[in-house]
């Protein structure tokens, strides 16, 4: 997600403070940050009240023909999700058939599963119909906030079972962003586009010693931890005017489409009878761009940008392992990335004119997305305690970008994008972490992101350019489809830099 505006002239200054009033910037004094064996603070509106829900007889799901489960050896490298929905755009209503196999993600038994329900946090959007849990018994099911617990019955899951999870359930998805107390979310509906993102209740990690990780939302920033899936989805339309966009090609046509994607975040789709769009190839990678009437010009730079950042990204990265990359317009103030899809606020679109260049905030944050798909994707990191990981990697992205791509535009990317704004203080905190101040959201903002920059720019200064992009390589690789932490971040440092000789490093991080 993302930030800020400035230029010299005095119409771009005010305009930049608009959209800072607007909430656009995504993401000193030192602050005690919440560390991860401490409770999450309560979040700031109201779930759904707990429901708990005895099993005395296993319901059979409703049958489905769109997707048929197939037979998987053991033992499972991951989650597989096959997923069957119906939407109804013009009532705002989806219907799920959910399938997930999973495997058993720790040394001896467990006598529960705790799934992670991002929609919950709307108040009358989820609805479960049944729950099966194949053949390892289910003896209750508890649905509070945005976690549901399965308890299952007899001796448990055993190590080496494959969980087999069953679940039926309705959407009646919500006006988007209509839920006070929390930050801006891409899910739900406006007159321009139906967007599923995080629609599904999700596997979440299993860390030994902790238990499933999920933590509560907040009024900023992402909260939700991603392991690797692979996702079989099938997704039937009641109109044939819409046209979608989603994290993978479809690989069939008519009224039920047909995906693909593995060892992927998540699965997220764009819907709206309005698009229009582009494509093009760059290597074995498709890219689309999804977008509005009359928004050609600025759509045509963001869609570029992207080809851009997306070939320079896998000289300095690695290479990007999904087949597509889809770019969508939002009708939203703010940017959102997803596996193999990302949103980019309208805001940008507007601000962009027909003799727009590379110094936009729309080019700046287009890259920053595009670059979501190696720090987010390729190497995940828990986003609500360390947001940096992802989000200071992204920001420098966009700097690596104007130096290969636009050197004479760097100084007007440090001037504009992170100077004017002053960003001081510690980067490792959490989204939680920024309570004391007034303006919570503007400080993470400022920590996260920009000051986040200037400690991957002065890492760059400090191993000289061609070491920072083979760690940054060795680090995309060694990750690739894990969940990354701080640490293992500097213990692969240590493999190229002695960081510990580094007195500077205290201005970022708070090492004990």
């Amino acid at each position: 997600m993302n930030n800020g505006l400035r230029s010299n002239s005095a119409w771009l200054v005010a305009a930049g403070l608009l959209i800072l009033s607007l909430g656009l910037f995504t993401g000193c004094n030192e602050i005690t940050d919440v560390p991860a064996s401490s409770p999450i603070p309560t979040t700031p509106a109201e779930f759904l009240p707990t429901a708990t829900v005895p099993v005395t007889d296993t319901p059979q799901p409703t049958p489905t023909a769109e997707i048929l489960l197939t037979p998987t050896p053991e033992p499972l490298a991951r989650p597989q999700y096959q997923l069957s929905a119906k939407l109804d755009y013009s009532s705002h209503r989806l219907e799920v058939q959910q399938m997930v196999l999973v495997p058993h993600p720790a040394d001896g038994p467990l006598q529960g599963i705790d799934l992670v329900v991002p929609a919950n946090s709307w108040r009358g959007v989820f609805s479960i119909q049944d729950i099966n849990t194949g053949e390892i018994p289910l003896e209750s099911y508890q649905l509070e906030g945005v976690k549901l617990s399965l308890v299952l019955g007899d001796s448990g899951w055993q190590p080496g079972e494959v969980l087999a999870l069953d679940i039926h359930y309705t959407l009646d998805l919500p006006l988007q962003n209509d839920r006070p107390g929390y930050g801006p979310s891409p899910f739900g509906y406006t007159d321009w586009q139906t967007n599923l993102v995080d629609w599904y209740p999700m596997v979440p990690p299993y860390q030994k010693g902790v238990g499933w990780v999920i933590h509560d939302p907040w009024i900023f920033g992402e909260y939700l931890v991603y392991p690797a899936a692979d996702f079989e989805v099938s997704l039937t339309l009641t109109r044939s005017d819409l046209i979608v966009a989603a994290s993978a090609p479809s690989i069939s046509t008519g009224d039920t489409l047909q995906y693909s994607l593995q060892s992927a975040r998540n699965f997220v789709f764009s819907i709206s009878p309005n698009y229009h769009f582009l494509e093009t190839n760059l290597g074995d990678v498709t890219i689309y761009g999804y977008f509005f009437p009359v928004y050609q010009v600025p759509s045509q730079a963001a869609f570029d940008a992207t080809i851009q950042a997306l070939a320079l990204y896998q000289e300095l990265y690695g290479p990007y392992d999904q087949s597509s990359l889809t770019m969508v317009q939002a009708d939203f103030n703010h940017g959102m990335e997803y596996e193999g899809l990302y949103f980019l606020s309208k805001a940008f679109f507007d601000l962009y004119n027909d003799n727009g260049t590379e110094k936009s905030y729309l080019i700046s944050i287009a890259v920053h997305e595009t670059a979501h798909q190696w720090w987010y994707g390729g190497v995940a990191n828990d986003q609500a305690l360390e947001p940096w990981l992802d989000e200071a990697l992204c920001t420098f992205s966009e700097l690596a970008f104007y130096e290969s791509q636009y050197p004479e535009s760097v100084d007007w990317w440090w001037n504009t994008r992170i100077n004017y704004y002053q960003p001081s203080g510690r980067i490792d905190r959490s989204i939680y972490g920024f309570q004391e101040y007034v303006d919570q959201y503007l400080n993470y903002r400022n920590a996260t992101y920009l000051q986040g920059a200037k400690f991957m720019a002065a890492l760059k200064d400090e191993m000289g350019e061609e070491d920072f992009y083979l760690f940054l390589r060795e680090y995309g690789l060694r990750y690739k489809d894990q969940i990354a932490s701080s640490e293992d971040f500097f213990n692969l440092l240590s493999e190229y830099l002695n960081w510990n000789e580094l007195p500077w490093l205290g201005e970022y991080f708070l090492f004990e």
